[in-house]
């Protein structure tokens, strides 16, 4: 959360290309759905994959398949995210491996042009996997990534999210309006203020579902970036946090009283990279 995300420029268009077609799974003969807005898969680009699957296999419970370049995380047999191996630049600039997650959309191309039209820029520009799908890997105009993708076979459906399921997703931006007027333009999205949140957050909706919140950073953490954060639903948020710290990862927001009840809280693996943990009633 702390320094700026890896460079995409160099080789990891091919990674990406290959690593979804494992991640999207095999389509069915059923006509595909779509919940355009919905934010349907994650990926994480760390320089240690291997340690990082054992932070999350042991926090979670995933599963995982594939090499240390590219691994495949499961949870109940459904494939939930990727771990893309990556290494850091050798520049002296500091960059720390991260999460960052794909939303649905029905038009992959017209939502890149929304993209730059807005500022932002593309990474990955929009590609086809065979019988898979469109995706594109993009940052918005504060440089935080994320990706598009109109997957062959449809999206997983509004159901309640599962223990070591994702179950939200949290955008930290510099200027909260700006921001969410950037993404309801790329995702097609309804805002709404948050009023019952005491902070500057906008609620992202589609299809009558809550998406995503988007939230000012404060004035006095000038060292936090502009970033996605997505939330995996856990049975106990005590347990998980001091299991996190058992791990090797590092807890960056502890649970608070304010903070949903504390229900929730952030923590760091073992490479730096953030991630939110979220215990729902």
């Amino acid at each position: 959360m702390r320094t700026r995300a890896f460079s995409f420029r160099i080789a990891l268009p091919a990674v990406l290309m290959a690593a979804a077609c494992c991640l999207l799974g095999p389509l069915t003969a059923a006509e595909p759905s779509y919940l355009p807005g919905k934010f349907v898969r994650a990926d994480l680009v760390t320089d240690q994959t291997d340690a990082a699957r054992d932070f999350y296999r042991g926090l979670f419970g995933w599963k995982f398949r594939g090499n240390s370049d590219y691994l495949v995380a499961s949870n109940r047999g459904r494939p939930v995210a990727g771990l893309i191996k990556k290494s850091r630049p050798s520049s002296k600039a500091k960059a720390t491996p991260r999460w960052f997650a794909y939303l649905s959309t029905t038009d992959v191309d017209r939502a890149a042009k929304s993209v730059k039209d807005g500022g932002g820029r593309v990474i990955i520009p929009p590609a086809d996997l065979e019988g898979r799908g469109r995706q594109a890997v993009l940052a918005d105009p504060e440089g935080a990534l994320f990706g598009i993708i109109h997957s062959s076979a449809g999206d997983p459906p509004d159901t309640e999210a599962k223990i070591g399921d994702w179950v939200w997703i949290q955008f930290l931006s510099r200027n909260s309006g700006k921001a969410a007027n950037f993404y309801s333009k790329v995702g097609g999205y309804q805002i709404r203020k948050d009023a019952a949140s005491g902070h500057s957050d906008y609620i992202l909706s589609s299809a009558g579902r809550a998406r995503a919140t988007v939230r000012s950073i404060p004035s006095n953490k000038s060292k936090v970036q502009p970033t996605w954060l997505p939330f995996v639903r856990v049975k106990s948020i005590g347990d998980s946090v001091a299991k996190a710290k058992q791990l090797g990862g590092q807890v960056v927001v502890s649970p608070r009283p304010e903070l949903m009840e504390g229900r929730v809280a952030v923590v760091a693996d073992p490479s730096g990279a953030a991630i939110g943990l979220m215990e729902t009633k």
